[in-house]
């Protein structure tokens, strides 16, 4: 696969919702060859401080303009001076990197595709990547959800594109009161079954989501989270345990960097990731 290491200058860079902000970049190579769920490593600053790349997935992919988003969240030091570059800044961008989401043949089916506060990243370039090639936007359900109305998108980014959204809040600030996984699981108990569910989120959110859409024997995919260092798969820092087909019980680890970061959650040992609240999404490394 390629992958290119590109001066990509910087056209747009825009808050959009609190501590989130959406960048635009001039990358003709990366994102002639690019597509939902992948992503790419960016250089923050000049020199060595930070020493690290950081990852991002690919938000939006606009080839005919030779131009990509994407939507991180300021987390920490990487992304702070991140968000302070203006237009005309050139970043140096590694990638395209890692797997991408897959489509079905049948168009004439429905999708659904559930994002977790910043999860919403990767899967409007997956909306935008499945009405190209022909599927109807009506039967495209985006289950999006974050802790409060500040952190969600605001809704006129969405609506524009005719897709079903649901919307939650865990405050119930805005749309259903509770979490995304709630909305999905309301959904599938009134009889909606997509021929596939996307997800993305951070690890707990998704190991919830791989439950229920077993449960209710829904086919899924999942763009994974763990810890990126080098994006690369050198650090194993980003290691998962995960189930070998021949020998589901034995030991063996997948690198979300590399063998992902889309994964079908039958393939992840669920029961050996310890979750704790502050887990922090790969694509945000602070």
């Amino acid at each position: 696969m390629a992958k290119f290491d590109e001066e990509a200058e910087i056209l747009e860079q825009q808050c959009v919702a609190a501590g989130t902000y959406r960048l635009r970049l001039a990358s003709p190579r990366i994102v002639a060859h690019g597509r939902a769920g992948q992503f790419v490593l960016v250089r923050v600053a000049a020199g060595s401080d930070p020493l690290l790349r950081r990852p991002f997935s690919f938000h939006r992919l606009f080839p005919s303009e030779d131009a990509v988003e994407i939507l991180y969240k300021v987390v920490g030091r990487g992304t702070l001076l991140l968000s302070r570059c203006r237009p005309g800044t050139r970043l140096s961008l590694l990638g395209p990197l890692g797997n991408g989401f897959t489509l079905l043949p049948d168009t004439n089916q429905a999708l659904a595709l559930a994002a977790g506060g910043i999860g919403i990243a990767p899967l409007l370039a997956l909306v935008d990547q499945a009405l190209a090639v022909g599927w109807r936007s009506e039967r495209l359900h985006l289950f999006y959800g974050a802790r409060n109305v500040q952190e969600l998108l605001p809704p006129e980014s969405l609506t524009g594109l005719g897709i079903q959204v649901h919307w939650s809040t865990d405050d119930g600030s805005y749309g259903y009161g509770g979490t995304v996984i709630d909305t999905v699981r309301l959904a599938f108990d009134q009889g909606f079954r997509p021929a596939r569910l996307y997800g993305c989120g951070t690890l707990a959110m998704q190991y919830h989501l791989a439950r229920l859409a077993a449960d209710f024997g829904v086919d899924t995919e999942l763009s994974l989270e763990s810890l990126m260092a080098c994006g690369l798969g050198a650090c194993l820092g980003c290691a998962l345990p995960a189930r070998l087909s021949d020998d589901p019980d034995s030991d063996h680890y997948v690198h979300v960097c590399k063998d992902g970061p889309i994964f079908s959650p039958g393939s992840i040992r669920w029961q050996k990731i310890q979750f704790h609240p502050a887990q922090s999404p790969i694509f945000l490394s602070s």
